[in-house]
């Protein structure tokens, strides 16, 4: 794999930031239900700029525009006939974006996948029109992993892994492939400073839920890890998850996982005092500075994470410096 050199070295890798908040800041149009998944057919040259200004801002790996283009979210969009062409062109949307700004540097692109189902229009909640069977969600994850490979990432990103049954059919799929396979785990912070797996009724408003939106309890996160740590990744990270929550999520992460260690958490906002506020780049890049001085390898950022923010990150990290346009 093309980074396999920089991680042997131990050198910082530097990921993208968010793809489907950026897509939406710069034009593109979501999907009420599949979120950013069609942008890669309606606003393609949105799509081939976010990945283009996450390079010139030094990223190292651009990840495809892939996140909810499985078959089981695509459906409640109506293009469920359409997931292997959709998934196809968001890889040539990042190929061809390395190659109109970087073809001599050597830049990744990762494959995203991930667990998500169709979103019941205007809440977060899943469209039980749309739930697939067991049976059915791991032909539709194939499906994904296998197109994704065949159109040439150069390794599957598992992102938001926060359930061990369905993540584990997610990442079988993906390992069948033969890439090397990176896995995101999200946690959330709970009152005594310790973490659990994500939970949905912990991060997101009422508001974004549907009424009769099933409430979630509150899971172990050393056990997800652990589950995780049984497919043999290359790497494995804490992503999607608040600034406060990464934190303690690194620590419950290495006290069990001794590889290469990715972080890029959600920065769309913070509380504050009951205030919820936007983080901003230089709060963002000193807290990866600090990452990197733990001993994090890969960092990069999730939802609300704008170009702004890694260009911001790269300059505050030394070993970066070369990264720089």
């Amino acid at each position: 794999m093309i980074l396999d050199d920089k991680l042997r070295k131990n050198e910082i890798i530097v990921m993208d930031g968010a793809t489907g908040s950026e897509i939406a800041r710069l034009g593109g149009v979501m999907d009420p239900a599949a979120w950013c998944a069609v942008a890669n057919k309606t606003h393609p040259e949105v799509v081939r700029r976010v990945h283009e200004e996450y390079i010139l801002a030094g990223a190292d790996v651009v990840t495809t525009n892939t996140f909810t283009t499985n078959r089981q979210v695509l459906a409640g969009a109506g293009l469920a006939d359409e997931t292997v062409s959709i998934n196809t062109r968001a890889v040539e949307l990042a190929r061809e974006a390395v190659n109109n700004v970087a073809p001599g540097r050597p830049i990744a692109v990762a494959g995203s996948m991930s667990n998500m189902v169709a979103w019941t229009p205007g809440t977060v909640s899943p469209d039980p029109r749309f739930i697939p069977t067991p049976e059915e969600e791991y032909e539709n994850y194939c499906e994904q992993a296998q197109t994704l490979a065949a159109a040439g990432v150069d390794f599957i990103l598992m992102e938001m892994m926060r359930d061990i049954d369905r993540s584990s059919r997610a990442i079988t799929a993906a390992v069948e492939t033969g890439l090397p396979v990176w896995i995101g785990t999200s946690c959330s912070l709970l009152y005594d400073g310790n973490v659990s797996a994500w939970n949905q009724h912990i991060e997101e408003p009422a508001s974004r839920l549907s009424p009769d939106h099933v409430e979630q309890k509150n899971k172990s996160y050393a056990s997800l890890v652990e589950a995780m740590m049984s497919f043999d990744p290359q790497v494995m990270g804490v992503m999607h998850s608040t600034i406060d929550a990464t934190d303690p999520g690194i620590t419950a992460l290495f006290e069990q996982w001794n590889g290469p260690v990715m972080v890029y958490p959600e920065t769309s906002s913070q509380v504050r005092r009951g205030v919820r506020t936007p983080i901003e780049p230089a709060v963002f890049a000193a807290h990866c500075h600090n990452w990197v001085q733990r001993g994090i390898q890969i960092v990069g950022g999730c939802c609300g994470t704008t170009i702004e923010h890694i260009r911001a990150m790269v300059n505050e990290l030394p070993d970066a410096i070369g990264h720089r346009s």
